[in-house]
């Protein structure tokens, strides 16, 4: 009977069990894989979280026709359930004691049960946080999800990604970005920038997505030049848990900057041919090279070599014949290629020397004695220039000298002294100033006059003037007798007196200047050689 009773009293006693695990588990008192009616889980199988970072789980729930869910109505979270639901809670929609606090916080119940939303998050993720989870239902209606358990693996920080990766441009300002994506909001990771470039210029930052995951972002702005090509930028993402990196390649496009050659003294009037070359890895085939000054360009020819490297040098040969006005002006050449421009200029040095200056330029005087003088300007300083004359005179004297000024300029200067001749005139004298091979002359027609002699001898002059003096004083010796003899007849009154007046008034008539001539020291033939 007593057995009986025992029996009976413990199959009662497994019944009431069955039946209070029915709530918790389902049907059965085993954990089942099927839900009762009604009551169903939405939620991740499978959850993935970098160490040291955060994830989210979503979840939603139903309970089955006939019950509610009320404001009372608890989520419990727990980890590896294994029977003992009060020592692996490890979220709870409330922050009841009973319910007590066992991650220091790093798991958070952020759903609201009354609506059915079980959703937790995760935190500073650690490995021991590798596991499988069990939503429960406490509260006026409890019931134990089993159908799906999220399994969540906490992994090492992953490889961040670092974009963009296609070729950079030499001397174009570049920003790339070192990413590492979030499930959730938590604490922000350190990222550091290393490699050869200029790596002061970061900026850290979040951006939230539309799915409620956040990125963790560092950007790195940077300038590369050509010694940046083929050198590796890393970057380093670090918590308190660890830290990963990722490094790329730098593919830098460049020209070197052009080479002006050759690097030397132009001389003015002498044709020279320039080229200018850029070295570098950008390789277009429409690539140019221009050049930029007041040169009078002749010829432009543009050339490329390739190398086995991948690599190619850009070459521009100029031709021009500089002047003196090209003196210390500017002369650029720019290569591009592929919007990659670079340029480099060179102050020209052009040697010069004038046009020469003769002078004075005057009429000259045949077998009077003149110095001439000519003088040249410029830029070309050498002890051993010269200037030469040339033409037909005779030289008497030749003195060369140099005046210099303090700005690297002189003034050379030649005196040459001759005697002009009548030959002399409308004949060609020239001028030529040569310094370091540069030369430049100037030419003047000979302007000499010159005076036709007399053709009275120097003796002759004297007579002739002695002759006519002589002449001049007998015909006043003349004139004296002649008014004398006048007067004594005129006192006398008689007629002897009148005679002899009338006699020596014939004697006067008959004297003629041929007498005169006849009697003076002077000959006929001086007389014609005066006319």
């Amino acid at each position: 009977m007593w057995s009986i009773g025992c029996g009976f009293l413990c199959q009662y006693h497994m019944t009431i069990l069955c039946l209070m695990f029915l709530r918790w588990e389902g049907r059965n008192c085993q954990p089942q894989t099927e839900a009762l009616p009604g009551f169903t889980i939405e939620a991740p199988a499978e959850v993935t979280v970098q160490r040291g970072l955060c994830v989210r789980i979503p979840c939603n729930f139903t309970v089955g026709p006939g019950y509610t869910l009320t404001r009372d109505a608890i989520g419990i979270w727990y980890k590896g359930y294994n029977g003992d639901f009060n020592e692996k809670i490890v979220a709870a929609s409330t922050d009841s004691s009973q319910f007590p606090d066992t991650t220091n916080g790093r798991f958070i119940f952020t759903g609201k049960v009354s609506a059915g939303d079980c959703s937790f998050s995760i935190s500073d993720a650690q490995p021991g946080d590798t596991d499988r989870y069990q939503f429960r239902l406490e509260g006026p209606l409890q019931f134990n999800y089993l159908h799906i358990q999220p399994s969540v693996s906490v992994v090492d920080l992953k490889i961040p990604d670092i974009s963009p990766t296609e070729t950079l441009m030499a001397d174009e300002e570049v920003t790339l970005t070192c990413t590492v994506l979030a499930n959730c909001p938590g604490p922000s990771p350190i990222f550091t920038w290393e490699g050869s470039v200029n790596t002061e210029r970061t900026q850290a930052h979040q951006l939230a997505h539309q799915d409620g995951r956040l990125s963790y972002r560092s950007n790195i702005t940077f300038t590369p030049s050509p010694s940046h090509h083929n050198t590796s930028l890393t970057c380093i993402v670090t918590n308190k848990h660890g830290s990963a990196n990722a490094s790329i390649t730098l593919k830098v496009e460049y020209l070197n900057k052009p080479d002006i050659l050759p690097k030397k003294k132009l001389i003015a009037g002498e044709q020279v041919t320039l080229n200018c070359s850029s070295f570098g890895n950008c390789i277009d085939a429409s690539s140019t090279i221009t050049w930029a000054g007041n040169i009078n360009i002749e010829n432009v020819k543009h050339d490329q070599l390739l190398h086995s490297n991948s690599h190619v040098t850009y070459v521009s040969h100029v031709t021009f014949t500089p002047s003196q006005t090209d003196h210390n002006t500017s002369l650029t050449c720019t290569v591009t290629c592929k919007g990659i421009s670079t340029n480099h200029s060179t102050i020209l040095d052009v040697e010069y020397l004038n046009k020469p200056d003769i002078y004075p330029i005057k009429k000259l005087i045949a077998g009077e004695q003149v110095t001439l003088t000519c003088s040249c300007f410029g830029n070309c300083r050498e002890t051993s220039s010269n200037i030469k004359w040339k033409g037909n005179i005779n030289i008497t004297n030749i003195e060369n000298g140099q005046l210099l000024h303090p700005n690297d300029n002189a003034t050379y200067v030649s005196h040459m002294t001759f005697t002009p001749s009548q030959t002399d005139h409308n004949t060609l004298l020239t001028c030529t100033v040569t310094c370091k091979g540069v030369s430049n002359k100037q030419s003047i027609i000979l302007d000499v006059e010159y005076i036709r002699k007399s053709c009275l001898d120097p003796i002759v002059i004297p007579a002739v003037v002695a002759g006519n003096i002589s002449i001049l004083s007998l015909m006043g010796l003349r004139i004296c007798w002649y008014i004398k003899g006048t007067r004594a007849v005129q006192e006398k009154g008689d007629t002897r007196g009148d005679s002899k007046l009338k006699a020596q008034d014939s004697d006067y008539e008959n004297f003629d200047i041929d007498t005169l001539y006849t009697n003076s020291p002077m000959n006929a033939s001086d007389i014609n050689k005066t006319r």
